[in-house]
């Protein structure tokens, strides 16, 4: 199963509940929403509606994937909150550039908590930190997570199950960057061998609301 999806809600919560079927929530990564807030956002969202939740930064910049610390703790605690909440399927975590290789005891130990409670755990490293160890990254993932990649510029080096796939854009702006209609083609052929396989794919940047609707249009249509 393919669900297509933006990062956040780039128009009002009531129109795109009819427009998509799931979401990444952003929002989580800079501060974890009252309980009253996320209820309420499950409350109006359709039954079969999917939740990720991006995990806070206290956890993933500040703490550094560090729980034994009172900040990285109080941080995961948060985000699983969250996610339980929301009734979420997926939790990302996401790495800025700085943190790599040294840091895969701790990077397991997080995705392992996470993936305990039943979610569908996705980790993004930043940068270029894991360039040339794609196979210890492999295993720090195995049996926890999946490596979430943007497909136009990298290759995924475990899936655990399931594939997570963030467009964060391309060029010198890629947030402002608009996909053309043979980019959004490459992208369908190449999501195709895996249609039989469970895989989330979340638009990332200012144009994710229209992108997402033509990408959608596009697998509908076939065309």
């Amino acid at each position: 199963m393919l669900r297509v999806a933006c990062a956040n809600f780039p128009v009002s919560m009531k129109r795109y509940f009819q427009e998509f079927s799931a979401v990444e929530v952003n929002r989580t990564f800079y501060v974890i929403p009252r309980d009253s807030t996320l209820q309420t956002w499950r409350e109006k969202a359709p039954k079969d509606f999917v939740f990720s939740v991006k995990a806070n930064r206290q956890l993933t910049h500040t703490a550094r994937m560090d729980i034994s610390s009172p900040e990285g703790a109080s941080a995961l605690e948060g985000t699983l909150r969250a996610a339980r909440i929301l009734g979420a399927r997926y939790i990302l975590f996401q790495t800025p550039p700085s943190f790599c290789p040294p840091n895969l005891k701790t990077l397991k130990d997080v995705l392992g908590v996470a993936s305990s409670q039943g979610y569908l755990v996705g980790y993004e490293p930043r940068g270029q930190g894991w360039k040339g160890r794609e196979a210890e990254l492999a295993d720090a993932l195995r049996g926890v997570a999946s490596h979430v990649v943007d497909p136009f510029i990298s290759k995924e080096v475990h899936s655990e199950g399931f594939h997570y796939f963030r467009l964060h854009g391309l060029g010198e702006r890629p947030y402002r960057y608009r996909y053309s209609d043979a980019e959004l083609a490459w992208l369908r052929d190449f999501l195709r061998p895996m249609e039989e396989e469970e895989v989330f794919l979340v638009f990332n940047n200012t144009n994710m609301y229209e992108d997402c609707k033509r990408f959608a249009a596009m697998l509908k249509s076939g065309v």
